[in-house]
């Protein structure tokens, strides 16, 4: 079940972007998922977005004894890939401000690498990594939005964010008997947000 939702959630996410202008597309100012939130597009109710994070790390080895040094290096390099896509539902509209009611799924993908001393070691374990570092989440919320004119506007959010994670590890013994073993581990996290947003509206400039 798990990698089936991936699959329907990045194959809308790519559909939605290679077939779908974007009429508007907000930037995060202020709030706690600000790290990760680059920019959100809507194309009408629908909302998509992006988000790229990198880490790497570089090691140096040497070992010295009484008739030389020997030295080596490596290093690990962890690319992650957030898309999101999610569905903005009007609630109500009095005069400049405007409320909506959203619900957004993500996924986390990293690509692992390893170089030098360490790309053996990475390339053995480099399935259990992903696997363990790959989460998928839920945002649900409400907005409440107050435009400055047709194309700025300012959007204030609060809501609820569920991560969910789980991990599996199987192996067979190599033996007459037959055995193997099974680790399966599961976890949750939710927890609410606020979050800022300018919002720039381009339907008339895009027409």
């Amino acid at each position: 079940m798990k990698y089936l939702l991936k699959f329907l959630l990045v194959g809308l996410f790519f559909i939605n972007t290679i077939y779908a202008s974007y009429d508007a597309f907000s930037i995060v100012v202020s709030g706690v998922d600000n790290i990760l939130h680059s920019a959100t597009f809507y194309n009408n109710k629908l909302l998509y977005g992006i988000d790229f994070l990198h880490f790497g790390m570089n090691a140096e080895f040497t070992n010295t004894d009484y008739y030389e040094t020997e030295s080596s290096d490596g290093g690990i390099s962890v690319n992650v890939f957030m898309p999101r896509l999610g569905y903005r539902m009007p609630v109500k509209s009095i005069n400049r401000i405007n409320t909506y009611n959203q619900i957004e799924g993500y996924i986390i993908l990293p690509m692992v690498k390893g170089k030098g001393e360490l790309e053996d070691v990475v390339d053995e374990i480099d399935e259990e990594i992903k696997d363990a570092l790959t989460l998928m989440g839920l945002k649900v919320s409400h907005a409440v939005e107050y435009e400055f004119n047709h194309q700025l506007s300012l959007t204030g959010s609060f809501g609820l964010n569920w991560i969910f994670w789980d991990f599996t590890q199987e192996e067979d013994y190599d033996n007459d008997y037959g055995e193997s073993s099974k680790v399966e581990l599961s976890a949750n996290l939710s927890y609410t947000y606020t979050m800022l947003t300018l919002h720039f509206k381009l339907d008339d400039i895009i027409r």
